[in-house]
């Protein structure tokens, strides 16, 4: 029995987006480079940053990018796990959010490999990359005005230079009622690119152009 021809036309696949612009940039005063979304800017250019800390941010998302480089954590840590969940951990701790009261959750977490890392290869002991969410208050708000963030924070061990450098994405998912966020885009990146994806391809262009800034 032949089987009856449909004459319902095929849904095509839906299409990715396409790549959004980027821009070399350079961090540390040139010690490290990578590629940049061109929405991002520079949030010393308006606010006093660490000298430890490159903080970059596009408002209308209330999206940000952190680039810290720490004293390396000797206890904590545990490398076999992916360092990148006790830090996740952490930085929701001190945001008043932790991962035991329930206003964090780990989503994902996986190690990177060498290929992931091109421009530090063979240099880094580990590294490892945790995705989650945390419900967080903007600034001085209240408790009741948690925003819905995405967090997604990669780190690299660095044992030679008893360093740590880690980078974090926050990016807000929705911005609760009467809080002082003002992101009209908030929640559009995760239907563009995923904040892991986004961070990975960051992290693929990274380049350490001088390794005297980790002494």
């Amino acid at each position: 029995m032949s089987r009856a021809r449909s004459d319902t036309p095929r849904r095509a696949p839906p299409m990715s987006p396409p790549p959004e612009p980027t821009v070399r940039r350079e961090l540390f005063g040139g010690a490290v480079s990578c590629d940049f979304p061109t929405r991002w800017i520079d949030v010393s250019d308006f606010r006093p940053v660490p000298d430890n800390q490159e903080v970059w941010t596009d408002a209308d998302r209330d999206e940000s990018v952190i680039f810290e480089i720490l004293e390396r954590v000797e206890v904590g840590p545990s490398d076999a796990d992916g360092a990148a969940v006790w830090f996740f951990d952490d930085l929701a701790t001190i945001n008043d959010a932790s991962v035991a009261s329930g206003l964090s959750a780990v989503e994902t977490t996986r190690h990177l490999t060498a290929h992931e890392l091109p421009s530090i290869n063979g240099v880094f002991a580990c590294a490892s990359l945790c995705v989650g969410t945390s419900q967080i208050s903007k600034g001085n708000d209240g408790v009741d005005k948690r925003n819905a963030v995405r967090v997604a924070m990669a780190n690299v061990r660095l044992p030679e230079f008893g360093t740590d450098l880690l980078v974090t994405l926050n990016r807000a998912i929705t911005i609760a009622k009467g809080s002082s966020a003002d992101a009209p885009r908030a929640g559009d990146g995760d239907d563009e690119v995923g904040a892991g994806d986004l961070i990975l391809r960051v992290l693929q262009s990274l380049r350490i152009e001088d390794w005297g800034l980790f002494g």
